[in-house]
Parts: structure tokens; C-alpha cells; sequence
């Protein structure tokens, strides 16, 4: 067997070498050689693996927390006119800028270069290099945006009731203020010629009645010029008239307490032209004062009517109060109690009237509260029959009476208004030619048999205020 087994190995080397011999000498078919390319450069060996050092861990800054929402804040009414200005918020914070990490560049270990000519020992690759991780771009922190302001939610306000206008002021005196005055200075016009008899100790009544007549129809004429030529500020003709009249009775209680202590026109009494003159004085004196006070307060007439009611008041209650606590002439209490009670009145309503100014209708009630406590402290007299006592002392019951029925009137009418607009409010309704009323005639007729009527007389028809 193995000698078979050499001679089938010799057979094939022969067998071989024929095949190539005739190989060798055929023409060969392939394309003329191509020059070789030159060498590749062999990829470097991968170093071996370093232990490089765990990348550092970036520690980020820590981050500002944003601004807590302000808590809402309770909005109050705004005011009727202008809405509250707004909240000053404080200024934004400035944030430091963004750091930006710089790794420290990684020192790697130069590979040496094989040899030239040494190709790398083939199949070691060379080892991946691990790159430090990026690290992750944050973004700069936004600035916080401020809270908006919350609109005020619309309010609904109830409709406003709008003023009546105000009545249209002229500052001129009203009609009844003239009429009130043309009376007053008639009588000083009436009391001026009195006082100029008796000064000239006139005793022929026919001529005694010359003066007191001519002045007495001199004086309204006078101030209606006067009025007419310079038309009278609002309150000043009532305030004139006032003090006329308060001056002038003011004149003549002083010369009645004085006969009446006198003897009653004793040796010591003043002389009728004594008292005359200071009747007039007073009066001159009342009228003057009136017109500078009405220029310079313009009061409200209805005031004026309140001092010179108080003056009335005050006069009756203290002569019925010092004819009751007199012992001796009930006439000298009553001319003192007179006198005392007339000027305290005066005092009294004149305070009162700076705040308090009550219609006419309230002076009206007022006084007859006056006189309807007069007469209910009238039944003290029933409790003086069959009794010893002074019966006059009962006076100071009807005083006191009167005085308390104008308290209760006053303070059961004090929001009593008039029925026609105060002069003070306004020019007064007055007819065409100044007064407050207007007359006017009607012919009256009677039918006849025949069916016509004829005239039988005139009648006379007056409307407004009197």
C-alpha cells in the first residue's frame, strides 16, 4: 500500500510538471502589465487604551427662584373723579451673566510612528479615544415679566339726582320790601312834622297840621325817586323799615317810662318837645343803621319780620310780667317789665335769625301760638275766686303762657315754607305798576222787560297779595 501510494505522488509531480512546461510555452492572453500602484500608508496602531481621569461634573449656579406673584390686592372704590395711580413696582434685578464652562484641553500621549517600511501588525485596530461629553448649553435665565395690573372692574354708580337750577338771583328788592318801606317812611315823614311843631310851639291846629301832612306824602315820594334813580340792593328797604320802626318805639317807651316815673307829667317830667325829639332821634338813628346793615349783610326780610315780631313779643310778655310781680302802680312795672322785655326781644330774635330764619307762615302760627298761650293761662283766674290773693299776680301766668305757645309754634312749623318764593330768592311776583295786587272794574247790568240790560252801576274786583 505505500508503495502505491508513492508511485500516485510521483505520477502527479510528472503530471504537473508537463502542465506547467506547456503552459510556459504558449503566448500568454492577459492585458500588458499595469505599473503597480504606489503603497498605501498602513493606518497607524491604535495606542493601547489610556486611563484617562473621570470628566469633572459642572456644577450649575444655582438658579434665582422668580419673583412670587404679588397677592391680589382688594381694590377699593375709586373716587368719583380720578382713578389712583398705579404701583410703582421695583426696578428689575440685573442677573449675572452666563458662565460658560471651558474644559481644560486633555493632554494626549504622543503614539510613536513605526519604522518606514513596517507595515502595523495587522488586525489591531488602533483603540477609539474617548472624547470628554460636551457639556450642555443652558440657556441665560429670562427676566421675570412683571405682573400686569389688573384693571378696575367698572363700577356702576347709581344715576345722580341732578339739583333743581337755582332761581335766578338779581339782587333787587322785592315788591313787598317797598311796600313795607313807602309805609314806614310816611309815618316818620307824619312823625318829623310833629316834632317840628312842637320844637316851634305851634298851638294853631290848622297850621300844626301843615308840616306832619306835607312830609308825611314828601316821604314815600322821596324814596320811590330814590329807588328809581338807584335801584335798592335785596334786603335793604326791609331793613330800613326795620330800624324806622324799632328806633322810633324804642323812643317812645323810653319817654313813656320816663312820664310814668315822673309824677305822670310832674315837675320832673320831659317836655313834649323833649320827648319828640328823642322819639325822632331814635328813629333817625334806627333808620340809618338799618340801611348800612342791609348793605352789608343784604339779609333775608323774612329775618327782618322775626327781630321786629321778637320786639312785639318781648314788649307784651314783659309788661304783663311787670304788672304781675309789682306791688305799688301796676302801670310802673308794667312801663319797666315793658321796656326790658321790648329789647330783649330785639336781642333774642336778632341771634336767633343768624341760622334760623322762618317763613311767613311760621311767624304767622307764631303769633298766634302767642295769643292762644296767652289766653290758656288765662284759667289761673278760675282758681282766684273766693281766694285773697293778688289776682293780678295771674299776669305772669298769661307771659309765660304767650311766651311758650311761640316756643311750640315755632317748633311745630319750623320746615313751614311760604307759598310764593321768598324775595330773597328772587324778584317778587308784582303787577304792572309795583304793587302786589291789581284792582280792576267790572260794569254791572240788569235786564229790562224788553230783553236788553242796561247799566246799573260798577263793581270792584282786587286779587293778589295783601
Amino acid at each position: 500500500m505505500p508503495k502505491t501510494s508513492l508511485l500516485v505522488a510521483m505520477l502527479a509531480l510528472a503530471g504537473a510538471a508537463v502542465t506547467s512546461s506547456a503552459y510556459a510555452q504558449q503566448p500568454p492572453a492577459y492585458p500588458p502589465p499595469q505599473p503597480a500602484p504606489p503603497p498605501q500608508q498602513q493606518p497607524y496602531p491604535q495606542p493601547a487604551p489610556q486611563q484617562y481621569p473621570p470628566p469633572q461634573q459642572y456644577q450649575l449656579p444655582p438658579q434665582q427662584q422668580p419673583y412670587p406673584a404679588p397677592p391680589p390686592q382688594p381694590y377699593a372704590p375709586p373716587p368719583p373723579q380720578y382713578a389712583p395711580p398705579p404701583q410703582q413696582y421695583p426696578p428689575p434685578q440685573q442677573y449675572p451673566p452666563p458662565q460658560q464652562y471651558q474644559p481644560p484641553p486633555q493632554q494626549y500621549p504622543q503614539q510613536p510612528y513605526p519604522p518606514p517600511g513596517q507595515p502595523p501588525p495587522y488586525g489591531q485596530p488602533y483603540p477609539q479615544q474617548p472624547y470628554p461629553q460636551q457639556q450642555p448649553y443652558y440657556p441665560p435665565p429670562q427676566q421675570q415679566p412683571y405682573p400686569q395690573q389688573q384693571p378696575y372692574p367698572p363700577q356702576p354708580y347709581p344715576p345722580q339726582p341732578q339739583p333743581p337750577p337755582p332761581a335766578a338771583d338779581t339782587g333787587k328788592r322785592g315788591a313787598g320790601e317797598m311796600t313795607f318801606l313807602y309805609g314806614t317812611s310816611a309815618m316818620y315823614g307824619l312823625g318829623t312834622g310833629i316834632w317840628i311843631d312842637a320844637l316851634g310851639k305851634v298851638s294853631d291846629p290848622g297850621i300844626a297840621f301843615i308840616a306832619p301832612l306835607v312830609l308825611a306824602a314828601a316821604a314815600p315820594v322821596g324814596v320811590y325817586f330814590w329807588d328809581d334813580y338807584s335801584a335798592l340792593h335785596r334786603g335793604v328797604p326791609a331793613s330800613v323799615s326795620a330800624g324806622l320802626t324799632l328806633g322810633a318805639v324804642e323812643g317812645m317807651a323810653i319817654a313813656g317810662t320816663q312820664w310814668q316815673h315822673s309824677g305822670n307829667g310832674g315837675p320832673n317830667s320831659w317836655s313834649f318837645g323833649t320827648e319828640s325829639t328823642l322819639t325822632w332821634l331814635m328813629a333817625t338813628g334806627g333808620g340809618i343803621g338799618g340801611y348800612v346793615f342791609g348793605e352789608w349783610r343784604r339779609p333775608d326780610p323774612r329775618s327782618l319780620g322775626f327781630i321786629v315780631s321778637g320786639a312785639g313779643w318781648g314788649a307784651i310778655a314783659g309788661s304783663m310780667m311787670g304788672a304781675g310781680v309789682g306791688t305799688g302802680d301796676w302801670k310802673d312795672g308794667a312801663s319797666i317789665g315793658g321796656l326790658i322785655g321790648y329789647n330783649a326781644g330785639i336781642v333774642a330774635t336778632g341771634a336767633l335769625s343768624i341760622n334760623y330764619v322762618p317763613s311767613w307762615q311760621a311767624q304767622k302760627y307764631m303769633w298766634l301760638g302767642f295769643l292762644g298761650g296767652t289766653a290758656a293761662a288765662s284759667v289761673v283766674y278760675l282758681f282766684y275766686i273766693g281766694s285773697d290773693a293778688d289776682p293780678r299776680h295771674g299776669l305772669i301766668a298769661n307771659s309765660l303762657g304767650g311766651l311758650a305757645g311761640v316756643v311750640v309754634a315755632a317748633a311745630l312749623t319750623a320746615n313751614m315754607t311760604d307759598d310764593d318764593p321768598a324775595p330773597a330768592a328772587g324778584p317778587a311776583k308784582q303787577s304792572a305798576g309795583g304793587l302786589p295786587f291789581q284792582l280792576g272794574f267790572t260794569p254791572v247790568t240788569t235786564p229790562t222787560a224788553i230783553g236788553t240790560t242796561r247799566l246799573s252801576g260798577m263793581g270792584l274786583n282786587a286779587f293778589g297779595t295783601f
